[in-house]
């Protein structure tokens, strides 16, 4: 069953995830349906002012799942992301689109040193998805 996006501000529900502490397990792409899921070893939600440590709503291996993709910016410097990610910053760019840029830097062992990574989605809805596909829109 599909998601209702119409009450879905994206801006607002973006500020309802942390991800702190919290690693990349996966980026996959539909390019017929436009979408970008970003899987994640655990999402939490934010539902006062701080996160402070609330994990009711935790959602173990899920997604974040971007609609209506019109552009995506990968900029690895040659690693796999498998580790740290951060929502750097989310914005709206015209009526019904809006931009968000991940950190999703990443340890290299080999060089010794964080590697940065950036990921940039240009989308038009979004919601999360839990691990058995449930969608999550609120």
């Amino acid at each position: 069953m599909a998601a209702d996006h119409d009450k879905n501000d994206p801006l607002k529900f973006l500020k309802t995830i942390y991800l702190g502490d919290r690693g990349v397990t996966g980026i996959s792409m539909d390019s017929v349906r436009k979408t970008v899921k970003i899987h994640i070893d655990c999402i939490s939600r934010v539902r006062g002012e701080n996160w402070n440590y609330y994990t009711d709503e935790d959602l173990e291996n899920g997604a974040i799942v971007f609609i209506g993709c019109k552009k995506f910016f990968f900029d690895t410097n040659g690693i796999l992301p498998s580790d740290f990610i951060e929502i750097e910053s989310v914005e709206q760019t015209a009526d019904d689109e809006y931009s968000i840029v991940f950190d999703v830097s990443s340890y290299s062992f080999d060089e010794k040193r964080l590697v940065p990574a950036k990921l940039k989605i240009i989308f038009q809805s979004v919601h999360l998805e839990s691990c058995d596909g449930k969608v999550i829109d609120k």
